[in-house]
């Protein structure tokens, strides 16, 4: 009778998990997922907590930006105005932006209401135009000159818009007086020709007389 043969199990042994393995397996689930909500709790807080300094700081801005006296004592002495803020913090960088935003409005007022006074007075006297432009560009050179050191960029920006603004005014008292040079040409040159038809009236009134008395 042959030998029957035996079947013999090649490689490692099969190892089925344990209760510990599995007990294993869900706590490494749990703690990830603890891990990842914890994640997420701490970036809500920290994006809170960004909000409320961006708030704080642009309120702070608001309320320590420079005045519109302050401007104009900078403007009047030649010198820069104080600008609260800066970049070390979100509460520093909001507090600046918004320092900036209510600068920059109160400079613009008062460099349109300067240039306003200085056009007006122009049309009163009819000053040259070239005259008005010189003012114009002092003025606007002037004020944007106490934001060079503090808010460059303000100053950059101001005399950009200004300049457009002052350009409208300027070409506007231009036309005007052009249209005056005009005007004063002809009442010139009526002027004498109506005095040169007097004298020659008068001479020939005399050349009348004198043929007469002939």
């Amino acid at each position: 009778m042959a030998e029957r043969p035996t079947y013999q199990r090649r490689g490692a042994q099969l190892r089925l998990p344990t209760f510990q393995d599995a007990v294993g397996q869900v706590g490494a689930r749990g703690a990830a997922q603890k891990a990842q909500d914890l994640g997420r709790m701490t970036q809500f807080f920290l994006q809170q907590t960004q909000q409320q300094a961006e708030i704080a700081g642009a309120e702070y801005g608001a309320l320590h930006a420079p005045t519109k006296k302050q401007i104009e004592d900078a403007y009047k002495s030649g010198g820069a105005v104080d600008m609260p803020g800066g970049n070390l913090s979100v509460f520093d960088r909001a507090a600046k932006r918004a320092a900036y935003n209510m600068a920059s409005d109160q400079l613009e007022m008062l460099t349109r209401e300067k240039i306003s006074e200085i056009v007006l007075g122009a049309y009163q006297s009819k000053m040259p135009a070239d005259d008005l432009a010189d003012k114009i560009d002092e003025v606007i050179a002037g004020y944007a000159g106490t934001f060079d050191k503090e808010a460059p960029t303000v100053a950059v920006q101001f005399r950009a818009k200004m300049g457009i603004y002052a350009n409208n005014e300027f070409e506007a008292y231009s036309k005007w007086k052009i249209g005056q040079n005009k005007s004063n040409a002809l009442a010139t040159f009526l002027a004498q020709d109506k005095a040169t038809d007097a004298s020659d009236q008068r001479v020939n009134q005399a050349r009348t007389v004198t043929g007469r008395s002939n």
